[in-house]
């Protein structure tokens, strides 16, 4: 029998990486805004209570949408996300060995269709954007389920699933996943420096290579 049914996965820093190190919210924000700046002001005016989650993405997409941003211009802005080394064998040994992938992050959801347009995952929690015919920003939803909603993913897509959160694994490399990797039946560290993860996790998996986790997901042997 295999120790987990789930395995859930974070995305930025996880499984997309940028040569700078930056999220892909931070490329977007670089590349339509010409600031960096505006996500620390952000980041401080969301933990101050001053703005929701969703104000947040909103001022984000937001302001992409009044420069003009399409979604070829997307595509194109974050070129240099690369998926991290060894993604795709990972994902299809895990599936192989039977193993359910799903994903909770505070991603957008572009980014992930453009990195993984073989779409291994059979739930996707993650903010999203909406295009319209010409390419066009029409609308974005933010997900519910980033910073302390993490965990409350994880109980929709255990109960979704059929199992329960003990039996769900997360992968994850930031400060916002500390309350799902405390919370899962077990939690991998990648290719994290964030000392609070690395405490509470129950392995640390250096980078860069995804197939590096792959000895803690066993085949069933029956």
């Amino acid at each position: 029998m295999r120790p987990y049914d789930l395995i859930l996965f974070d995305v930025d820093g996880t499984l997309m990486h940028h040569p700078r190190g930056l999220v892909i919210w931070e490329v977007l924000n670089d590349h339509f805004v010409g600031d960096l700046t505006v996500n620390r002001e952000r980041y401080r005016a969301y933990r101050a209570g001053e703005i929701t989650y969703g104000e947040w993405v909103d001022l984000d997409v937001g302001s992409w949408r009044d420069a003009g941003a399409t979604r070829e211009q997307i595509i194109d802005a974050i070129s240099d996300l690369e998926p991290a080394v060894g993604a795709h064998e990972t994902f299809e040994e895990l599936q192989r060995r039977g193993y359910r992938l799903a994903v909770i992050s505070g991603t957008i959801d572009i980014g992930l269709d453009h990195l993984f347009p073989e779409h291994p995952f059979e739930a996707v929690f993650t903010n999203k954007i909406e295009f319209d015919e010409s390419g066009a920003i029409a609308g974005w939803q933010a997900t519910p389920f980033d910073l302390d909603g993490k965990v409350r993913a994880m109980e929709v897509l255990a109960e979704r699933f059929g199992t329960t959160i003990e039996r769900c694994a997360f992968i994850g490399d930031a400060f916002n996943d500390v309350p799902i990797a405390r919370a899962a039946g077990f939690s991998i560290a990648f290719n994290s420096r964030c000392d609070e993860l690395l405490e509470v996790a129950n392995a640390a998996v250096p980078g860069p290579d995804l197939r590096a986790i792959l000895p803690h997901f066993p085949q069933s042997e029956s």
